[in-house]
């Protein structure tokens, strides 16, 4: 199991140890080690927002930019 998965209140440093732990260590994208952790841990999306970090964020932004999920600047934003 994840480090930051097990049964303890999720923090943004936890989250986001657990998300950057899943990223490098089974090579999941960012919104994938996202969707991977609030699925394993029953979570409501709706707080993902709240426990991402400006880095986090900004690594999940950069990331969904890339592959087209969303544009920035000029158009949409991401919503979490």
């Amino acid at each position: 199991m994840i480090k930051g998965l097990e049964t303890k209140i999720m923090t943004k440093k936890r989250f986001s140890n657990a998300v950057e732990e899943l990223v490098v260590t089974k090579k999941l994208t960012y919104l994938d080690a996202i969707t991977y952790i609030v699925e394993e841990r029953s979570m409501d999306y709706e707080n993902v927002k709240k426990l991402l970090t400006e880095s986090l964020h900004a690594k999940l932004e950069a990331e969904v930019t890339k592959a087209r999920l969303i544009t920035t600047e000029q158009g949409n934003i991401l919503p979490i």
